[in-house]
């Protein structure tokens, strides 16, 4: 009797193994669907972190002018980030300095003077090219011509693109923060025209470049310092102040929320 049982018991097992679906009465029974578990990946903002941030170029990215001594931008965007959900902390490893040109900063990147700063920066910003326009200015402040400025700018184009080179090679991932240079010259009259075509083609040139990087953002701050009614040029009248580092942060971040480089918002 045990023997037949077992044998009825087998035959419904092997039955079932090789049906599709079960029959219950008239209702037949939905397949069973393997589960299938999905890559998951944990948002940067689920543990805690602390931020480096890198400022690299000029005075601009360095703070003068800032009376306030907040740091320029740059330590006006790192206090913001230090308020975003799941940072910690943040730091800056500040390598600017004033009347710094677009050749001296790729001569440091040359000598791997700036490796460790670029390499572990999880935010990289730069401020380049007003000293190298400046530099035209004051060698030919007696005889200015267009031309000049446009051989400048070939110069001055190759060597950011290689700047921006150097920075992907050693970190290939930190999002780029890329500010672009103004036209102080609006304090001292209207009309100079050629000076704000300048400004428009070195912007050009810089937004150019980091076009197909999804990682880099172009700011533009250009229309913030045309003259002073907001005051917001420093007594050199060539920086900025306390006031004039606000506009450009809150500049900044919008940008950067435009370009999706907001920290909540990476995934």
């Amino acid at each position: 009797m045990k023997r037949i049982l077992f044998i009825i018991v087998m035959a419904t097992v092997l039955l079932a193994g090789c049906s599709s679906s079960f029959i219950f009465g008239k209702d037949e029974a939905t397949p069973r669907v393997q589960t299938a578990f999905a890559g998951y990946q944990v948002p940067p903002n689920f543990i805690p972190q602390t931020l480096i941030i890198t400022a690299l170029g000029d005075s601009l990215s360095q703070g003068v002018g800032d009376e306030d001594n907040r740091g320029g931008y740059v330590g006006r965007l790192t206090s913001q980030i230090r308020e975003w959900p799941g940072v910690v902390g943040a730091v800056v490893e500040n390598t600017a300095k004033r009347g710094r040109r677009s050749d001296q900063l790729l001569s440091m990147f040359q000598k791997g003077e700036l490796t460790g700063p670029v390499s572990e920066a999880d935010y990289i910003v730069m401020t380049i090219g007003g000293n190298d326009i400046m530099r035209i200015v004051k060698r030919d402040l007696f005889n200015l011509n267009l031309a000049a400025f446009s051989e400048e700018l070939l110069l001055y184009e190759n060597r950011y693109q290689n700047i921006y080179s150097t920075i992907r090679s050693m970190n290939p991932q930190a999002p780029l923060i890329m500010v672009g240079v103004y036209n102080p010259f609006s304090l001292i009259t209207d009309e100079i025209q050629e000076f704000d075509e300048i400004m428009a083609a070195y912007n050009d040139t810089m937004e150019e470049t980091l076009a197909e990087d999804p990682q880099a953002c172009f700011v533009p701050v250009q229309d913030l310092f045309e003259g002073n009614d907001n005051l917001v040029y420093h007594t050199d009248f060539f920086h900025p102040n306390g006031n004039g580092y606000d506009l450009m942060t809150e500049r900044i971040l919008e940008r950067m929320e435009e370009c999706g480089m907001i920290f909540e918002d990476r995934g």
